[in-house]
């Protein structure tokens, strides 16, 4: 039986990881005599680079906890001497640990929503350690999750300036990372959304070549697999292959790129343009120029309410990090996107 351990479930999203680093690393450098257990989840476990300290173990679980991972998580308490307990992705399974549980410290980012919905149920709440409650039905301007979770691990002035520099060891990327370049994700669940086709990509990425001398493009996994061909001219290459479509173009997609290497083509970028999630987040570690494509699909007020407090939430706050709300008409969001572009 291992003494002296500590477990962090951040087992969600890559974006969400970003956000919860300054808190991680704040339980990392106040515990240095304990073993800490991250548990994260499939995808963002190629992200765990991001994490340093020498007394950290990974491991990693569904996003969606199934049957055998909650068997799993209870035998650990059986077989390990648990001092505390970090929930910073709130599901409700978690919650139930505490009841039975009780001579580990819990510490929890507890949810209240929208109508009565809460997560978890005030029953439940009495029995952490503590918690700071997530005021998702707050109609105010509201703190980011960055800072409850600082809080919730007792340091809410906490500073530390991490620099998240990697040296990449892929000499084949690294032969493209010395251009210079404006680097663009694309979310072709949102692109469908917005009904922009290829045209309306190819005059997105014109614009931007008008500011920077390339761009370089990820896309989804899914329409990695597909072997989707864009109508237009574009270099394309494949690093779990190495191979090269060179074309008279000053546009390459990237396929097969996770992790570090993924990582340091947003970092060696002259400007990171995405629609908000995982990649406007990954290039705010480093504060580096972001326009964040903030997407909206508004029909009612309860809409525009969720939107509202997912911006206050999750939004990086710093001069370089600049936002939009993209149209369906490309030259309106063209339009809107000129102000930070130049910059």
């Amino acid at each position: 039986m291992i003494k002296n351990q500590i477990i962090i479930f951040k087992n969600d999203a890559v974006g969400d990881l970003t956000h919860s680093l300054p808190a991680i690393n704040n339980i990392i450098s106040n515990h240095k005599n304990h073993q800490i257990i991250i548990y994260l989840s499939e995808r963002s476990k190629n992200f765990n680079f991001l994490i340093k300290g020498k007394n950290v173990l990974f491991k990693t679980i569904n996003y969606d906890l199934n049957f055998f991972d909650k068997f799993k998580l209870i035998r650990i308490f059986f077989q390990n001497n648990i001092d505390k307990i970090f929930i910073l992705s709130p599901k409700n399974f978690y919650f139930f640990l505490p009841f039975f549980f009780r001579s580990t410290k819990f510490y929890a980012i507890c949810i209240n929503n929208l109508g009565d919905y809460k997560r978890p149920i005030k029953f439940f709440r009495k029995f952490l350690t503590k918690y700071v409650i997530n005021q998702r039905d707050a109609t105010y301007k509201r703190n980011s999750i960055s800072s409850m979770q600082l809080e919730l691990v007792n340091n809410s002035s906490y500073n530390q300036i991490i620099n998240y520099n990697f040296k990449s060891t892929n000499s084949f990327l690294n032969t493209y990372m010395v251009k210079n370049y404006a680097y663009f994700h694309i979310k072709q669940k949102i692109i469908s959304e917005l009904k922009w086709n290829d045209k309306d990509l190819e005059l997105l990425f014109q614009t931007i070549l008008q500011h920077y001398e390339n761009v370089f493009i990820t896309r989804d996994i899914e329409e990695t697999i597909k072997k989707k061909i864009y109508n237009f001219e574009y270099n394309h290459i494949d690093l779990s292959k190495g191979d090269v479509l060179q074309k008279n173009s000053n546009i390459f997609l990237f396929d097969n790129i996770e992790g570090i290497d993924l990582f340091n083509i947003i970092n060696n970028s002259k400007k990171v343009i995405a629609f908000h999630g995982m990649m406007t987040n990954l290039g705010a570690l480093n504060k580096k120029k972001v326009l964040d494509l903030f997407f909206c699909k508004i029909n009612n007020k309860k809409d525009y309410h969720n939107y509202r407090n997912s911006f206050y939430e999750f939004k990086p706050v710093y001069k370089d990090y600049d936002f939009t709300i993209p149209s369906s008409d490309i030259n309106k969001t063209l339009k809107k996107m000129n102000y930070s572009l130049i910059k």
